[in-house]
């Protein structure tokens, strides 16, 4: 059981840092299209504080907790489903992680007025990048469990 839980904060915690990364780096490549200098220490800065912001400053709730709640969600569904299905669990989890992590990016801005929450997440290229964070996240979830 604990080493489900670390596994699951580790996993959590991953995908965490490449989903504010990867807002970031779009803020980023936004301020630079717009003409802004854009080094590597205010990307540095930028990082830093979005992942302090964005766990702790937020009008959302943080994104870790969000996350987290994703993939408790997608990965109690999926070991469910594993009783009835037989494929390698570490694929199947990267399933459910993909499969949480596009239903937050893709169901979320309808509930709240078709307003994109997650910078990250406004360009197709930015949903398929997050979904892929989650795959990773599941993959890495699923390889450390035991059986």
């Amino acid at each position: 059981m604990a080493k489900k839980s670390l596994a699951f904060l580790l996993t959590v915690s991953l995908v965490t840092f490449l989903f504010i990364f990867q807002t970031t780096m779009s803020n980023m490549l936004y301020l630079y299209q717009m003409g802004m200098p854009v080094d590597l220490a205010m990307v540095l800065f930028a990082a830093s504080s979005d992942l302090i912001g964005m766990n702790f400053h937020g009008a959302l709730p943080p994104i870790i907790l969000v996350i987290s709640l994703v993939f408790f969600v997608a990965f109690l569904v999926a070991k469910l489903l594993l009783n009835w299905i037989t494929i390698e669990k570490k694929y199947f989890y990267a399933f459910a992680g993909a499969s949480g992590i596009m239903a937050l990016v893709t169901l979320f801005p309808p509930l709240v007025w078709d307003m994109e929450m997650y910078r990250g997440a406004q360009s197709v290229f930015g949903k398929i990048y997050l979904t892929a964070t989650g795959a990773l996240g599941g993959y890495i979830f699923g390889i450390n469990l035991k059986g």
